[in-house]
């Protein structure tokens, strides 16, 4: 029963595919600016431990924090070195999270994030060893793929907006539909429609078990539809609630995935013939910093993150 996880980043259209071009982008300011109204404390903050696989159980209680005022980011100035470390901290939370909820995270996959740049080659010990990545020209069409054990994982086929990896016995898709592909259904339908055909054909490939990642859907439920339609199987949207309450933020919820709240762009759906989910959880945009008065929280993206626990049936 594999822990699958995926996460974007906010990165730009660069052809530089560093941590320069995810550093504090427009749209993750926004995200923190919007989680930050209110000032009350709301994320917990997992102890970790550089220096150890990120998978190891790191014992001990988490701890209430508050955002980091608004403005945050443009009050910083993160230079990229100390904008590569929150995203380190983040991986390393990720984890924490997920062992406590789902047990260890057996593949962790970011999307919006070149790993095959030299910027990004320490995520290896803070995500997990890098399984490979993929980009099709700009830092936000990239993926990088991590695992606790990367022998368990293999990469199949990719293409702009997609990835497809076979994670111990279980072939996943991850996700990040273009804004005009996804804001036409004739568009959607052709992109997951060759996705399937591409996957089916590749060496090693086979039926799509599990699809997660940034949707850009125009409305809940959309992707659902348009995914069975062009897979020729019933998919199904594990999280059908209106609103999204992370699993490390205590008694707050939000309306949607994205950098304002309002839509849920960040999905997972399942093949209904082939698997079933055990559990699935949010995690928010953000993780833990050292402010002036303590450890806050900061947006160090813009879409929250997705975790699942699956089994084949």
């Amino acid at each position: 029963m594999p822990v699958i996880a995926y996460q974007s980043l906010n990165s730009n259209a660069s052809t530089n595919h560093g941590v320069a071009s995810s550093n504090s982008q427009h749209f993750t300011k926004i995200a923190h600016n919007k989680i930050a109204q209110g000032g009350e404390r709301w994320m917990l903050a997992m102890p970790t431990a550089e220096g150890v696989a990120p998978n190891i159980p790191i014992h001990g209680p988490a701890q209430l924090i508050a955002s980091a005022k608004q403005g945050h980011h443009k009050d910083t100035n993160y230079s990229n070195a100390s904008f590569l470390q929150l995203i380190e901290g983040k991986a390393r939370q990720t984890h924490q999270h997920l062992i406590r909820s789902l047990g260890p995270c057996s593949l962790l996959v970011y999307g919006e994030m070149d790993g095959n740049h030299s910027d990004w080659q320490s995520m290896g010990q803070h995500a997990g060893e890098l399984v490979g990545a993929t980009s099709s020209g700009k830092a936000c069409n990239s993926f990088s793929v991590h695992a606790a054990n990367n022998s368990q994982h293999t990469l199949v086929a990719s293409g702009m907006g997609w990835v497809a990896v076979r994670s111990q016995g279980i072939m996943a898709l991850f996700v990040h539909v273009p804004n005009d592909v996804a804001k036409e259904r004739g568009k959607t339908l052709r992109f997951y429609s060759d996705i399937r055909t591409q996957v089916l054909q590749a060496t090693g490939g086979g039926v799509i078990d599990l699809i997660m990642g940034d949707t850009n859907q125009p409305r809940s439920g959309y992707t659902q539809e348009i995914v069975t339609q062009a897979m020729g199987i019933q998919f199904s949207e594990l999280h059908k609630d209106k609103l999204i309450q992370p699993e490390d933020a205590y008694q707050r919820s939000f309306g949607g995935t994205n950098s304002t709240g309002t839509q849920k762009y960040d999905i997972a759906l399942h093949n209904t013939e082939t698997v079933k989910v055990e559990n699935m959880v949010y995690l928010s945009q953000c993780t833990e910093i050292i402010g002036t008065s303590g450890s806050e929280a900061a947006a160090i993206t813009d879409h929250m993150g997705i975790g699942v626990k699956v089994v084949k049936v």
